[in-house]
């Protein structure tokens, strides 16, 4: 008895290891963005019923959470619902009791993480998550892409020619040994009379579902070139070990041609393709298929962030091109989490922020272009940046003159910035003849601003806080 329990159990367990092997879950991992009450990603992707293994890690300094939901879900709705009872909602730890939420994490606090185990939904559609912690769900949300898989080839063919190259041959210029259809219409390498030296060459039609965008990819032992409609999309030549390669190709909705050329020298013979798009996952149209071959293109880091950077012992001075601050714009960082944009072009204000300061990602990667936001939160546009910031008038009651965001005001002359013991700037420029010294610093909840000096005559101080500043949304 006990001697047969021993050769069952481990007989189970070798039939059960392949089946659990197949399905070990799809790894994702989603971030918040320190001070900048947005996670990493603002997409994710994975295909119906997959097994998913989600990281979900708070390096911020505030409480967060993250809660899928149904598509079409009301997330403010969702949010203000909860809020209704706001002691039940704080023992909950803000987390909805709600029939369209599918899945939530813990609410993490500071410098935590969670691993969430979960089955993706069998339809596929747009799933929201959200940060449901009081004030966070206006920035802190993104989608979960549920995808199938994309059409395949159709009306597949195959020709087979004999030749020993170390690059891809000019196959039109060739006469086929043999061809003809693919019954299954997938591309494979099963020439049972052809195992070196050969080249094979797959044509058939595609059909694009909508015009757009699409990734294509492809990997080959040895060389193996993709065209559609005869333009290369994508070619990986010579001898080599197989490799994933990947090109975007805009496409029109319709049929097109494709044809995949691929030669093999010596050694082991593989050859994939496959593509993906916005409304599906990525889709193989060969049989072999290499590994990570459909990793969800919603992993891939945003270009534009990466490179926060933090003022901790002192401001930093940002000189680069700050979305509506003008094209002269300079950002100045606080420890503590205030910030501001000085327009030297009209001599006054950009913008207000808290929280985290700007990213510097976007002008030092690929060709730097662009203005960047700033990378907090509760952005305010103060109502003065369209005014010049003095003014002579006929009257008490005059209108003041407004200036265009880009302008330089009439009598204006900017003179740069210097920087005080502390690191703090003083922005220098005259109007008219009359010196300015404008020098903004962060004190508690207030910001401090502004002194006009006028020679041989007096000192001017303007104060101003963060309430009362007159103020318009950001775009």
């Amino acid at each position: 008895m006990i001697r047969l329990r021993s050769l069952l159990v481990p007989s189970l367990l070798a039939g059960l290891a392949s089946p659990l092997l197949a399905q070990a879950p799809a790894k994702i991992s989603l971030r918040t963005l320190s001070a900048q009450m947005k996670f990493d990603l603002a997409e994710l992707r994975v295909q119906p019923g997959a097994k998913v293994r989600l990281t979900f890690e708070n390096p911020d300094d505030l409480p967060h959470n993250v809660v899928f939901c149904d598509p079409g879900t009301d997330l403010e709705k969702l949010v203000l619902k909860m809020l209704e009872k706001p002691e039940e909602a704080m023992k909950a730890n803000f987390l909805p009791e709600d029939p369209k939420v599918w899945l939530k994490s813990r609410l993490l606090n500071p410098h935590e993480k969670q691993e969430l185990e979960f089955t993706a939904p069998s339809k596929p559609g747009a799933y929201p998550y959200v940060c449901t912690f009081p004030g966070h769900a206006a920035t802190m949300r993104g989608v979960l892409k549920v995808l199938g898989e994309g059409p395949k080839l159709q009306d597949l063919k195959f020709a087979v020619y004999h030749g020993a190259w170390t690059k891809l041959p000019d196959f039109k210029s060739l006469t086929p040994h043999r061809q003809g259809e693919v019954g299954d219409n997938r591309i494979a390498l099963n020439f049972d009379d052809y195992k070196n030296q050969y080249g094979v060459v797959f044509t058939g039609k595609l059909e694009v579902p909508e015009s757009g965008e699409y990734t294509f990819s492809l990997a080959g032992d040895d060389g193996a070139r993709l065209l559609i409609d005869g333009r290369q999309v994508l070619a990986d030549d010579g001898v080599h070990p197989s490799r994933l390669v990947e090109a975007k190709h805009k496409l029109r909705k319709g049929t097109v041609s494709v044809r995949v050329e691929y030669f093999q020298a010596e050694g082991g013979a593989d050859l994939y393709v496959g593509w993906a798009g916005d409304r599906f996952a990525t889709t193989a149209f060969s049989k072999w298929t290499p590994p990570d071959w459909n990793k969800p293109p919603g992993q891939k880091t945003d270009e534009f962030t990466g490179l926060p950077l933090e003022p901790k012992a002192a401001p930093i001075i940002y000189r680069n091109f700050i979305a509506e601050s003008g094209n002269r714009g300079i950002g100045v960082g606080f420890p503590g989490g205030f910030n501001f944009s000085w327009n030297a072009e009209s001599q006054s204000l950009g913008l207000l922020w808290r929280g985290a300061f700007m990213d510097a990602a976007r002008h030092w990667k690929n060709r730097g272009g662009g203005a960047q936001p700033p990378a907090g939160f509760d952005v305010l546009r103060p109502a003065a940046l369209s005014a010049a910031p003095l003014a002579v008038l006929a009257d008490a009651d005059g209108p003041w003159p407004e200036v265009v965001n880009g302008d330089v005001p009439a009598g204006y002359t900017w003179k740069g910035y210097r920087l005080d013991r502390a690191g703090v700037p003083s922005f220098l420029y005259s109007w008219n003849g009359v010196e300015v010294e404008d020098r903004i610093v962060a004190e508690g909840a207030k910001v401090l601003g502004g002194r006009l000096v006028i020679p041989a005559r007096s000192e001017m101080e303007i104060t101003y806080s963060w309430d009362s500043v007159p103020v318009v949304p950001s775009r």
